[in-house]
């Protein structure tokens, strides 16, 4: 684990490194919680960003050299391709070959229906860790031991009536996440 921490810190800005240990360090906590792989989780963690300051022409390069599939979306806000751009860099330049943590790369930003418990635990660690500051944030983390659905559910009401008041186009795999949690609760 060390060398790849030592890896990305030389691939990313310092800010976003300290940012992506943070959001290791509390994935490795919910993992320990919700009995998720603590290496994998660790790995997706720390690697979920590691495409988020490339620019946007960039992003939309790789995404189509990748094979990424780019919606209308992601065409006029590059930087959502981000995280399926990410899960192709921790495959291709840090050597990630398994699939849920490539999976919980690319689906750390928007989720997606059936997110499995790496994915839930990667984007809400991004989502909750302890360098964010933003309101609502703590009701969030106060769900995060006792259902993680729910913590979901919370995330996605905050960051789609956040994307309304913005004027911004929110993205179709979280309202498909997001419904898809609704309809699944036990």
């Amino acid at each position: 684990m060390h060398r790849l921490t030592r890896r990305l810190r030389n691939c990313i800005p310092l800010p976003r490194y300290e940012h992506s240990l943070r959001v290791a360090e509390m994935g490795e906590h919910l993992a320990e919680i919700w009995g998720a792989p603590r290496l994998e989780t660790i790995q997706a963690c720390l690697l979920h960003d590691c495409a988020r300051d490339l620019p946007r022409n960039i992003l939309l390069k790789w995404g189509v050299e990748f094979g990424i599939i780019i919606s209308e979306i992601e065409y006029y806000f590059p930087v959502l391709l981000h995280a399926p751009v990410g899960a192709e860099f921790a495959r291709r330049k840090y050597g990630i070959t398994d699939e849920r943590v490539l999976d919980a790369i690319r689906w750390h930003t928007t989720g997606r229906a059936t997110m499995s418990l790496l994915e839930k635990i990667t984007l809400l660690s991004d989502y909750t860790e302890d360098g964010r500051s933003f309101p609502g944030i703590e009701r969030v983390r106060a769900l995060l031991a006792k259902d993680l659905d729910e913590a979901l559910v919370v995330a996605f009401d905050q960051k789609v009536s956040y994307m309304l008041q913005m004027s911004w186009p929110v993205h179709p795999s979280t309202i498909e996440a997001r419904n898809w949690l609704v309809l699944n609760r036990d």
